[in-house]
This record gives C-alpha cells, structure tokens and sequence, in this order.
C-alpha cells in the first residue's frame, strides 16, 4: 500500500535551518579543504575557495533531489569531528579521494547488513549525554578560539560579540524563542566586526567550478587518485572509523530530536537507512569530483529544524535551493566564509544547544555514579576523542545491564 506524502508547505521559519545549514556547511568545508591543503603543501589560492563551491553544489543538488523525490530523508552534510584528525590520516599516508570511496561503500555495506543500527542501539542514557556533552563542549572551545584568532589584535569588538550574544542567548532561552539566535548571529557578528573596521574583503571575478575529476585530482589537489594497493590498504582503517563517527553523530543528533520535543508531540520522521545511504554515495560523488570533504548528517541544518519544530522536507527544498544558489553565484559562498559569522552561528546555534542539551540530561540521569560516570567520560572525550567516550560508556552500560540481571 503506498503511503500517502503530504503536500509541501512552506513557511517562513523554514529559512531559519536552512540559512543554519547553509553556514554550517561552508565553515565546516572551508574547514577541511584548509587542513587537507595544508597537508599536501597546495599553494593555488583558489583551492580552498573553489572546493567549497563544488562540494556545495553536489551537496545542495542531491538535497534538493532527495528531499523532491524521498520525503523523510536527512540531508547529506559535513562530518565535523574527523577534521581533527586529518593531519594524522595524512601522515600515515590516507588519499582523499580513497577515502571517500570506502567511506561510501563501508556505509551502504552498515545499512544493509544493519550493523549501523547494532552501533547506534548500544548506546544508552549515559553514552548519549556523555557524548552531546563532549561534542558540544568541544565545539564552543574550537569556536570561541576561531573567534579569538581572527580578533587577535583587535580584543574589544570580540569581547564585545561575545558579551552581546551571550546576553540574547539568554533572552531569547527566556522567551523560549531560541531557534532566532541564527539569523541574530550572523547579523550582530558581521554589524559589530563593521563598526571596528573588519570587513569582507575583496570579492573574486565569478566563474563557473570546474567539474572535471582528472583536473581536480591531478592538477589542483596534485596528488593524482591514488588507487594504488598500499593507498587503499593504509585508508580502510580510517574509513570504518568513519562509519562509528556517522553513529556518534547520529546518537548525538537523536539526542537534541528527543529534548526539543515532548512525549506527546508528534516528531519529525527521519528515514536513517535512505539518509545514510544518500550519504554514502554523496561521498562517492563528492570524492569523484575533487571535493575534500567527508559527509555526515547536516547536523548544522537538523538541530535548528528540531529547535523550530518544523517537518523536513520544505525546510530541505530550501536548503538545497540556497546551497546551489551559493555555489554557482560564488558571492553568497564568500559572505559566509567571513569567520565572525561563521564561528558565532556555529557557537551558538550548534554547540551551545548540545551544551545545554547535555546538562539538561545530566541532571535528570538518575543516581550519582552515573553522574560522575557522565562527567568524567565527557572530560576524556574532550581532551582525547569522542570514540573513548562512547566505546567506554557502551561498555560501562552493558556492564550495568549484566549486574542488574544477575540481581534477579
């Protein structure tokens, strides 16, 4: 029997993930591209500009397709947490382009053979508040030291940024009117790095991306694709790493779905298959064409669409309207590269909320050793990595679930 789709309605809230997202997208990307050129030694100015621009339009195209054509599908966006760790993947001599290849053909494989949701089901209370702490603790640290370089010599307007924005946050927590601190950012970010004299810059000469892989790998990344055995042998590790990342996210994701909306609500319906699918192969396409980022679910577009309590798909026709919008015109691309912007929206749009998320549940977790469990697993995957947190919670769980079995 099919099931009958809802016709699409939009409303003018629906700008609000879509605008997250779409700033969320072209930090994170410019982000990557940054560290994987830095690695490589690229010196053309254009590459971290450009890759941006193509990574947004694949990302943004197969957005728009999967939200016209799959309703309940999340959007495809950029794995925050594995940037920390390309130094390390360069190092070791891990190829990009490998790299998304396995990641998309290990994520199909964790679909079909529901090993994903064997990963995400052996997560509890504990591993989930542990790990939205770490992630969102981790996330304001790295943003408010982005901000604190890009003010170095300029001390008042980012004390002044931060004091402001602090100050609506709490206003609008108040007001229960929170799914507003995006767009308030972004304006206040950019309105107060103008009154100290810190602008845009200059914009390039707009020109149409290049699409061509051999261009992309052989001339701009100068790394060829690297489909050499060794390549491949020394990347797999770091591709099914990729996948227990996908499930942290997601844990995470879940977690600020369930403490936005009440027991009686109805929910947003989220296919995960058909969306770690899409994603799957979204890394495929976007490794084919030069890209250099590795995708995830958009969690920068999904918590502010949690936040507003608005249905997925208009929200995502939107979000891939915009992002193509973006990366053909080139302008909107680099206004939202201006760093004030992008690290206050990301600060507190994103983080802030799996902070208070985070403490939220923490408070409601029961007796004190789990508490302190929480606390401490929350300290090591902040100083460490999110994977301690979640392997050690999961097993602390299932050694909890062993001794109230035995007490039977």
């Amino acid at each position: 029997m099919n099931r009958k789709i809802n016709p699409i309605q939009f409303k003018l809230i629906d700008f609000v993930p879509a605008f997250s997202g779409l700033i969320g997208k072209t930090a994170l990307v410019t982000s990557f591209a940054m560290v994987w050129a830095t690695q490589y030694n690229i010196k053309n100015p254009d590459f971290v500009f450009e890759n941006v621009r193509i990574e947004m339009i694949i990302g943004s195209i197969i957005t728009l397709l999967a939200a016209l054509l799959l309703p309940n599908t999340a959007p495809s966006g950029t794995l925050a947490p594995l940037i920390i760790l390309v130094p390390s993947m360069a190092a070791f001599g891990v190829h990009p382009f490998v790299l998304s290849i396995l990641v998309g053909a290990f994520g199909i494989l964790a679909i079909k053979t529901k090993l994903f949701h064997k990963l995400i089901a052996m997560s509890g209370l504990v591993t989930k508040t542990s790990l939205t702490l770490t992630i969102g603790i981790s996330g304001v640290f790295l943003s408010i030291k982005n901000l604190s370089a890009f003010f170095i010599e300029k001390h008042t307007p980012f004390l002044i940024l931060l004091a402001v924005l602090i100050l609506i946050y709490a206003i609008l927590l108040k007001l229960n009117k929170l799914w507003l601190i995006v767009p308030i950012a972004a304006m206040i970010s950019v309105m107060i790095s103008f009154a100290y004299g810190i602008t845009l810059g200059s914009f390039k000469p707009i020109i149409l991306p290049s699409f061509n892989p051999s261009y992309w790998w052989n001339d701009m990344w100068g790394i060829g694709f690297g489909l050499e055995p060794l390549t491949i042998l020394k990347t797999i590790p770091f591709a099914l790493f990729v996948i227990l990342l996908w499930a942290i996210d997601t844990i995470s994701i879940n977690a600020m779905l369930e403490a936005n909306y009440k027991p009686d609500e109805k929910r947003e319906e989220i296919n995960l298959d058909r969306s770690i699918t899409i994603t799957s192969f979204r890394n495929i396409i976007g490794g084919l064409f030069g890209g250099a980022q590795t995708s995830a679910l958009w969690r920068s577009f999904l918590i502010p669409l949690f936040m507003v309590k608005r249905p997925l798909r208009p929200a995502s026709i939107l979000l891939g309207s915009l992002g193509i919008l973006a990366g053909f015109t080139a302008i909107p691309v680099m206004v939202l590269s201006f760093p004030p912007l992008i690290w206050s929206v990301l600060l507190f749009g994103i983080f802030l909320p799996f902070v208070l998320v985070g403490l939220r549940n923490l408070s409601g977790s029961g007796n004190s050793l789990s508490k302190i469990i929480i606390i401490i697993l929350a300290i090591l995957g902040i100083l460490i990595s999110p994977m301690i947190t979640w392997i050690t919670a999961s097993l602390y769980e299932k050694f909890e679930q062993v001794l109230k079995i035995k007490k039977r």
